[in-house]
């Protein structure tokens, strides 16, 4: 297999223009060489690749972007990035249509049929989320498209669910340079977010929280506890058996309904007035076990209006 180091600086200069599209004239116009001589470097090009033409030497180019290695193979998307972390797919033509995905992706997506169906076909759930149109997008102008966490919907294989991915389309060209195709690489940021945004949460409110005499505890945006003060220690001390030896900021330490079903935040706050005292539990452990209480709720919000987690005081604990 090729590597880098078997190009010239001449020869990855021109591979690098031949990936964002441009013909033989336009890159010997940007390099200041004769047509003849890109010429020559596209067919040496072709020849270290061991590929037919420009079309296969742009996928290859786009696999050396992401690897770090040469070389080609129609199955390079299944095969390279089976076990991969991002979630890689490729699409052709002017409908979209799904031509290879990975396993990443297929787990992401809950196993659904893709190969050989249309991005529309496929996800109807994205309708109205500007996903179609934006790679529609890079497919008609050509030009890539970075995005970081940005939210989508879709399900997983469990109902619709909302996501935080950072996401790369990157445009294929055809053997006379016009594009042909997209690839997509997305990674499915929502948890490590989620860390991050409880962390915050944690370092922000944690000396506050601990001056005040009444009960407090903290929840991030999908409801696993991050903090709880001295006062909630204390009044959870007779339960210990339930909550001792689980760490805040996992999914061992949720909050709940007082029937010990999960919550959504939002819902929380279209049916809590914030002053009045309502029940809770906290499903700590597996198999889980619930600790209830009472207390009143305040939803905390990010600058974009985001919802950034929950603040509930405890005027007391329930049995």
């Amino acid at each position: 297999m090729t590597s880098t180091a078997d190009l010239t600086p001449r020869e990855m200069q021109v591979l690098t223009l031949v990936l964002g599209g441009l013909g033989n004239k336009q890159i010997a116009a940007e390099l200041g060489v004769t047509e003849q001589a890109i010429k020559e470097h596209v067919s040496a090009l072709l020849a270290k690749f061991a590929v037919p033409n420009r079309a296969a030497l742009a996928e290859a180019g786009a696999r050396l972007e992401l690897t770090g290695e040469l070389g080609f193979d129609r199955a390079w998307v299944r095969e390279l990035f089976r076990d991969a972390q991002p979630q890689i797919c490729v699409l052709r033509g002017p409908d979209l249509r799904y031509e290879a995905v990975n396993d990443a992706f297929a787990t992401a997506t809950g196993n659904r049929l893709a190969v050989g169906r249309t991005m529309r076909e496929t996800f109807p759930e994205l309708e109205g989320q500007g996903v179609f149109e934006r790679v529609e997008r890079v497919y008609a102008t050509g030009e890539a498209l970075i995005e970081h966490e940005v939210v989508r919907s879709w399900d997983r294989g469990e109902g619709i669910e909302r996501r935080l991915v950072d996401l790369v389309l990157q445009p294929l060209h055809s053997e006379d340079g016009g594009v042909n195709g997209v690839v997509s690489f997305a990674v499915d940021v929502t948890d490590v977010v989620g860390s991050r945004r409880s962390l915050l949460l944690s370092e922000d409110l944690a000396a506050i929280v601990e001056l005040v005499p009444s009960g407090v505890l903290i929840v991030d945006q999908i409801g696993r506890i991050v903090k709880w003060n001295e006062p909630v220690r204390a009044l959870l001390s007779r339960q210990f058996e339930a909550l001792g030896g689980y760490e805040s900021g996992t999914r061992l330490l949720m909050l709940c309904d007082g029937a010990g079903e999960p919550i959504a935040l939002a819902d929380l706050e279209r049916t809590s007035s914030g002053r009045e005292p309502r029940a809770f539990s906290i499903r700590a452990g597996a198999p889980a076990q619930l600790v209830k209480f009472q207390a009143t709720a305040r939803i905390l919000r990010e600058p974009d209006g985001d919802i950034r987690g929950a603040l509930l005081v405890l005027p007391d604990l329930g049995s």
